[in-house]
């Protein structure tokens, strides 16, 4: 098993989250940070960026999940990000007690809610004052 951690521009989430979903992975956290890449500068260099994690069961959904991400945000040029990969040694699901693999899928009770993807940003247009 392994734990996917991204950072990368908030202009790309929704992309990212579209095509993770597409490729069939959905259990994800998604923190706002700050931070500065390794180019030079001082403090007020920090600019704000989004922090993506999953946990994936298979080195086959772990690259699903990397091309998802390197997919939808390389084109947002300088900056775009960095990911990562650890191991991850033991997963429970707290709700249920399955472990590992069986903690990564879909549970049986998934059945019962419709699940659907959610918009996170709408471009709204305000009037100026």
């Amino acid at each position: 098993m392994y734990q996917l951690t991204a950072v990368f521009n908030r202009a790309a989430l929704g992309d990212v989250l579209q095509g993770l979903y597409d490729e069939q992975i959905e259990g994800i956290t998604v923190t706002d940070v700050v931070g500065k890449g390794s180019v030079g500068g001082f403090e007020r260099d920090l600019s704000e960026k989004v922090m993506v994690i999953i946990v994936l069961s298979t080195q086959e959904f772990k690259e699903k999940a990397m091309e998802a991400i390197r997919a939808n945000t390389q084109e947002t040029g300088h900056g775009a990000g960095k990911m990562w990969v650890t191991p991850v040694l033991e997963v429970e699901r707290i709700r249920t007690g399955e472990k590992d693999a069986a903690a990564l899928s879909r549970s049986d009770c998934a059945a019962e809610y419709k699940i659907e993807p959610v918009t996170l940003f709408e471009a709204v247009d305000t009037p100026a004052s």
